[in-house]
């Protein structure tokens, strides 16, 4: 027995088939490349902006902006040392045999006999 049913947007009545009257919408392929936005969330730490409440973050440049404000860094994604700010292989290797040297003395051997 068919069945049917008002279709307000065509203002008729229409007759319900197995698998939908309508054929699916065409769905357009998001381009390579392009990364969606971030969905809606609620910050897990307080911003000073906002009275120390907790604000709903909508896109990737407020969650930046909010970072910042706040002076908080996401775990992961912290920068490293500038190539600048690092140590040249002479000055690392110093620092090791140093290191091993202050231990060698805080822990070395005694030379001396034992009794």
């Amino acid at each position: 027995m068919p069945r049917f049913r008002y279709d307000k947007d065509m203002d008729c009545i229409i007759e319900i088939r197995d698998g939908g009257n309508y054929p699916e919408p065409e769905k357009r392929a998001r381009p390579r490349g392009v990364i969606s936005d971030l969905d809606p969330y609620r910050a897990v730490a307080s911003d000073v902006a906002c009275g120390g409440k907790r604000p709903v973050i909508t896109g990737r440049r407020q969650h930046r902006e909010f970072l910042q404000r706040n002076g908080y860094v996401e775990v992961g994604n912290e920068r490293g040392p500038a190539p600048s700010d690092a140590p040249s292989p002479q000055q690392a290797r110093g620092d090791r045999v140093n290191d091993i040297r202050r231990a060698l003395g805080d822990f070395g051997s005694n030379t001396g006999s034992r009794h």
